[in-house]
């Protein structure tokens, strides 16, 4: 690019105007306050669209975990805790007693 190519170019944006025109500006100003008020709207609107399909897949993970609560708390049995019940060496309180089987603790 020689010297008067880029007086050329100069001279181009010379004149242009730097800054937005006022009326411009106001309606991009404008567009953009709508814009952020309704991200709300939209992102409830984007939510009601994947809701169904996520209540689908995760309502058998409900049920499974349902019916496995209900059928561990049937199964267990209680277990009535001393307060000195920590200081015994066959304790329940003991992670071994947690890792061992039942056979190998009787």
């Amino acid at each position: 690019m020689d010297d008067n190519e880029l007086d050329r170019r100069l001279r181009e944006l010379k004149g242009r105007p730097t800054l937005p025109q006022p009326d411009v500006f106001e309606s991009n100003v404008w567009r953009k306050i709508r814009q952020s008020s309704n991200w709300p709207e939209r992102m409830m609107a984007g939510w009601c669209k994947l809701a169904p399909a996520i209540a689908w897949r995760a309502a058998p993970a409900a049920l499974a975990l349902v019916i496995g609560g209900i059928s561990g708390a049937a199964m267990s049995t209680p277990q009535s805790h001393d307060e000195l019940d920590v200081f015994r060496a066959n304790s329940s309180y003991l992670l071994a007693s947690k890792m061992d089987s039942q056979e190998a603790r009787h």
